[in-house]
């Protein structure tokens, strides 16, 4: 009976070690992904796209001139959780996707209860934007520019 019970103590050791490796590996390749994501992301604002630069506003968004940096793929809105945040109301909480792609920028409206302008037109589907093109999400109007 003793042997029996130190073989079975033996057995719940090692399959608790089994696990413990088991879950550290896949920590670590978890973090080892997460960092090589973060890098990707800091490289992508070092080099910077693009700019949004605002050329018309309200009291309680952004400042006019100020210029907001674009990566490869935006979302832009109201909330916080966006690559670009606009503080203004008659922005949905995600209003609009401006990507680049192909050599080219997109915008498209994400579904917004106000649409999506571009250069006074409203986007009902996917629209190339070229630099120097304003678009306007709510009541805030931004301009497409290279980085210099």
């Amino acid at each position: 009976m003793e042997i029996t019970f130190a073989v079975l103590l033996w057995g719940v050791r090692i399959a608790f070690l089994v696990l413990l490796y088991l879950f550290l590996i896949r920590a670590f390749r978890t973090l080892q992904r997460s960092l090589a994501e973060e890098r990707v992301t800091m490289a992508a604002r070092s080099v910077g796209l693009a700019v949004l630069v605002v050329t018309l506003s309200h009291a309680g968004g952004p400042r006019v001139g100020e210029r907001l940096p674009l990566r490869a793929v935006n979302s832009v809105g109201r909330d916080a959780g966006n690559d670009v945040v606009l503080n203004d109301d008659a922005a949905s909480a995600k209003h609009a996707v401006v990507s680049f792609a192909d050599g080219e920028w997109w915008l498209e409206d994400a579904g917004s209860t106000n649409g999506t302008l571009l250069n006074g037109t409203r986007v009902w589907e996917r629209e190339r934007v070229h630099y120097g093109d304003q678009v306007q999400v709510g009541r805030i109007a931004l301009r497409l520019e290279r980085v210099q």
